[in-house]
């Protein structure tokens, strides 16, 4: 029987880790919660090769922009030797961009403008809500109380919902919001590989606090079925705090 170059891939994988493992007599496990603000955006490409799509694009490119959104997550890590470390863990994610519309008093033929002369601006935020199984490999160097982090992980997530928040501010004072579902318009599953780098800092015996900044891709097309692919990024501030159990 053959082998594969993914299951060659996976053995060496396997028999890294291992020997990482094999250094230490007793490796460390640790349990954590990480809090990340983060800002997302997307990188659209025509799908079609229609010529009116790439105008479509063009518009989005220059009224859209990005905007915030968090990521909450429970990891547990298993420190395989004094300067590696395997994580994994469950995450919420949220990731939004906002759609910026033109306003005003007169009727033109434009894309995304409003007609209504007692507004002065609005918007629409689009937000895309995920769970997710992180796992990277995360390597650090320093002393017994200060050190630097590289990461490397993988996370496969499932969409929970997609929504558009419409937001809408008058002239007078007021603001009015609505917000609509529109789950069945995304890409179901998503994969998002992600680079980190940060230091983490020990506080007691057991505690120990990280911080990070990552960038975070999505290799998956989120409009399933649409004439514009799709794929979101993200850059963030991940701050986690953990314990070690021994």
């Amino acid at each position: 029987m053959k082998t594969t170059g993914a299951s060659k891939l996976t053995t060496a994988f396997c028999l890294f880790v291992t020997s990482l493992i094999a250094q230490e007599e007793g490796p460390k496990i640790y349990l954590g919660f990480q809090v990340s603000p983060n800002f997302s955006y997307r990188v659209l490409s025509n799908n079609s090769g229609e010529p009116s799509v790439d105008d479509d694009i063009r518009y989005l490119n220059d009224n859209e922009e990005t905007a915030f959104g968090y990521r909450l997550a429970a990891v547990s890590g298993l420190k395989i030797s004094e300067n590696w470390a395997l994580e994994a863990g469950v995450a919420y994610v949220e990731n939004c961009t906002v759609l910026n519309l033109k306003v005003g008093d007169q009727p033109e033929p434009r894309r995304g403008f409003v007609f209504d002369e007692s507004l002065e601006s609005a918007d629409l935020k689009n937000c895309l809500s995920y769970v997710g199984i992180p796992i990277r490999l995360i390597w650090s160097l320093g002393s017994e109380r200060i050190k630097f982090l590289a990461s490397f992980g993988l996370a496969p997530q499932i969409l929970l919902d997609q929504r558009t928040i419409a937001r809408r501010n008058y002239k007078n004072g007021d603001r009015e919001t609505s917000e609509t579902s529109n789950l069945e318009e995304a890409t179901g599953f998503n994969l998002s590989p992600s680079l980190g780098l940060g230091a983490e800092f020990r506080l007691n015996e057991r505690f120990f606090l990280r911080t990070e900044g990552i960038a975070r891709f999505g290799a998956v097309n989120i409009n399933d079925n649409s004439a514009i692919n799709s794929y979101t990024y993200s850059s963030e501030l991940n701050i986690g705090i953990n314990y070690l159990l021994n």
